[in-house]
């Protein structure tokens, strides 16, 4: 699991699937309510033009490498959001894309205060941020 602390060292990481492929790397990245790493954009294709997002939840780094839990198609093939490098994601992209991986909403993990589902994802900018 990828942690507060780690969150500004993930930017230009290699990302693998859990064969041990490459996938492509960082990109953007956005955190939960609480400033947990939640997503991150995998720059994937030719030159990188192509950015998938994936959830951080089950991610680890093993090295310098970002390891996945899901094989390179399914990172490739992801939904596409409007995941504008300045704005939150929507509420609806964030539902969707946890539709597509399977992730499931009764985990505490995607709970926010009150127990209702979590469903922020705000970009991360600078290092020492603390909004």
């Amino acid at each position: 699991m990828i942690t507060i602390e780690q969150i500004h060292s993930l930017a230009g990481r290699d990302v693998y699937d859990r064969d041990g492929d490459r996938i492509g790397s960082v990109g953007q990245l956005w955190k939960d309510g609480s400033g947990r790493p939640n997503w991150a954009g995998v720059k994937t294709g030719l030159l990188g033009l192509n950015e998938s997002l994936v959830p951080l939840d089950a991610a680890d780094l093993d090295g310098d490498r970002l390891v996945v839990p899901f094989d390179k198609a399914t990172v490739k093939n992801a939904p596409d959001v409007d995941a504008d490098h300045d704005e939150p994601l929507t509420r609806e992209d964030v539902e969707r894309l946890y539709e597509y991986y399977g992730m499931n909403w009764a985990n505490g993990g995607y709970r926010g205060p009150g127990g209702d589902r979590d469903t922020s994802a705000r970009p991360v900018s600078e290092p020492g941020e603390t909004q």
